[in-house]
């Protein structure tokens, strides 16, 4: 079992002060990920963690966040034979729809200066900048966080944050099966379509690569020293980062916080 070694948080809230761990969980399962990510913001709100980067992409799960309406299921019979599961979460927002070929980020940190509005919008502009390096010009919508490009939309953003410690993060839909789409409103919206890398640009992207370009603008975009980015499987996370594994709340999706995104 390798442990990374990291530092307490130094009461930077910038994320600046000590590398930030990264870890690339591959494909994971989101309730297990989503009780991980609850345990590993209390170690950063508590100062025994200075932040970590959770990179992955998910099992195909349907997630509905606080804002969520049962009816956003438009099928349920269609999505147990598709053998998509479905999943309460504690995130903002609505339906969305996560499968392999969505690079999923939830960066766990301090929010930097408590500025969620900023936050998120930093969080946007990784993603957009990700775009432009593969030739995608993405945009945003004023009241729908996320990005799209001619109306579609490519990219979706919802947070939770407690005691100013985010959760959950962002998903780029890179070259999933956008059908799967179909069996929601997606993010609340009827008629909403999604769209994909691989269906704007026509080409298919190595996901490695598109993970490195996102750790690379997020550096920049937040000025975080990140650590290399290491393979993990999500059961191992918090050995590997000295993390106690117990005395933590459980994810239950309304359970306290401070806010949620959108």
């Amino acid at each position: 079992m390798t442990n990374l070694q990291v530092q307490p948080a130094s009461g930077v809230d910038d994320g600046a002060a000590v590398p930030l761990p990264v870890l690339d969980l591959g494909i994971a399962p989101y309730e297990p990920t989503q009780m991980l990510m609850t345990r590993l913001s209390a170690a950063v709100a508590d100062g025994s963690l200075p932040g970590v980067i959770l990179i992955l992409e998910h099992t195909p799960v349907i997630t509905l966040g606080r804002r969520a309406d049962p009816t956003h299921l438009l099928d349920p019979a269609a999505v147990q034979q598709h053998g998509v599961a479905v999943a309460l979460s504690g995130r903002g927002g609505q339906a969305t729809l996560h499968a392999p070929g969505q690079l999923v980020s939830y960066p766990i940190v301090s929010v930097p200066r408590q500025d969620l509005r900023a936050f998120v919008h930093d969080l946007e502009e990784v993603v957009r900048l990700l775009l432009v390096r593969l030739g995608v010009t993405a945009h945003r919508r004023d009241g729908h966080p996320g990005l799209y490009v001619d109306g579609d939309k490519i990219a979706s953003i919802g947070l939770r944050c407690r005691r100013w410690v985010s959760s959950h993060g962002t998903s780029l839909n890179v070259a999933l099966d956008l059908s799967l789409f179909d069996l929601i409103v997606s993010c609340g919206e009827p008629g909403l379509r999604q769209t994909s890398v691989q269906r704007v640009t026509g080409r298919t992207y190595a996901m490695d690569l598109i993970k490195a370009l996102y750790l690379e603008e997020a550096a920049q975009v937040f000025g975080w020293r990140l650590s290399p980015m290491q393979a993990l499987p999500y059961d191992e996370v918090e050995a590997a980062l000295g993390v106690p594994t117990t005395g933590f709340e459980p994810a239950t999706p309304g359970s306290g916080g401070q806010c949620s995104i959108p």
